[in-house]
């Protein structure tokens, strides 16, 4: 029992130790880049909301138009 926690504890600082071995090797996004591509998605985000509501609410309208009539 005691190897199996000395076993886990070495193996966990090896997976650390890979981990920011290889988060120095990333190629990091520029800042600039980074808040453009934010804003882009953001304002997406924000027009598909827009579409999203007016589709909506012209579908309820014609909906509860269409079940009004009186065939």
């Amino acid at each position: 029992m005691i190897k199996e926690k000395t076993n886990i504890i070495e193996n966990s600082k090896r997976f650390i130790s890979e981990v920011l071995t290889e988060l120095q090797k990333v190629n990091w996004t520029p800042r600039k880049q980074l808040i453009q591509a934010t804003r882009v998605v953001i304002l997406g985000t924000f027009l598909l909301a827009i579409y999203l509501f007016l589709a909506d609410t012209t579908f309820s309208a014609v909906l509860k138009w269409f079940l009004e009539l009186k065939l």
